[in-house]
């Protein structure tokens, strides 16, 4: 039976870098040298992997393009939410990529503009997804903290789970030369680097004040996907908003 894996789900989640690992060392099929929607592929014949992260809203017209009656597996992305939401792309040094109510479109003449769906709609869609039954062998969800601390045991628990054969190591990858397209999202070619928080730092301290005041369910969805058990790590943000906050001059009468 001929298969297709599917990469949708989060962006700036680790996407290209994982698309550009399973290039370097997947055998078997056919990996194109840029990012492509599973929809534009589904049809042709042969084992084909795409790569599109709001490929995640397609998926049941995926599944209904897929004449050639191919085994699809899903792969979805999954980064801590505050991450995504202050990482940037090459594309829009000025802003941060990602809110949670919408993301930076960068094709077409009027872009970039922040016009396509944020964080929460497509987590949203993510869910929709894992319910619907279109997978009954179910969907791997790949955390990028999981993927560049230890890169070999993602790769070993890939083939694992979804039968695929490797040549070379995650961990080696930049060794094979990346396509320029795919260059772009990753803000420089350079060796895995392991997971940091970097939603810590102080120059993100507004952005991540701002994003989980206005949007609280984010706030659900850090407990849901593991990466907090409660809301105590906002405290310091709270603290921080409180001092930045300038005092208003105390007034005196004569």
């Amino acid at each position: 039976m001929a298969r297709h894996l599917m990469i949708a789900g989060h962006g700036r989640a680790g996407t290209t870098l994982f698309y550009n690992m399973l290039r370097e060392t997947l055998k078997g099929f056919e990996i194109p040298p840029r990012e492509t929607s599973a929809l534009s592929t589904i049809g042709q014949p042969g084992d084909w992997v795409s790569k599109r992260p709001l490929d995640i809203f397609q998926v049941a017209n995926v599944a209904r393009a897929n004449v050639r009656s191919k085994r699809i597996d899903l792969i979805v992305p999954l980064r801590d939410p505050r991450d995504i939401l202050v990482s940037r792309h090459s594309a829009v040094p000025d802003d941060y990529f990602i809110s949670a109510d919408a993301m930076y479109f960068i094709g077409g003449p009027d872009a970039p503009a922040p016009v396509m769906p944020g964080f929460l709609q497509i987590h949203e869609a993510i869910g929709t997804v894992l319910r619907s039954g279109i997978f009954p062998q179910g969907v791997f969800l790949l955390k990028y903290e999981d993927l560049v601390n230890d890169p070999d045991r993602i790769q070993q628990k890939l083939r694992d789970a979804l039968g695929l054969q490797f040549e070379g190591h995650f961990s080696d990858f930049g060794a094979a030369e990346i396509p320029e397209e795919l260059q772009g999202p990753l803000n420089g070619v350079r060796p895995v680097e392991k997971a940091r928080a970097k939603w810590l730092d102080e120059e993100h301290r507004a952005r991540i004040f701002d994003q989980f005041s206005r949007f609280p369910v984010l706030f659900d969805l850090l407990e849901q996907l593991g990466y907090e058990k409660d809301r105590d790590w906002f405290a310091p943000f709270m603290a921080w908003q409180a001092a930045s906050r300038p005092r208003s001059k105390r007034m005196s009468f004569v």
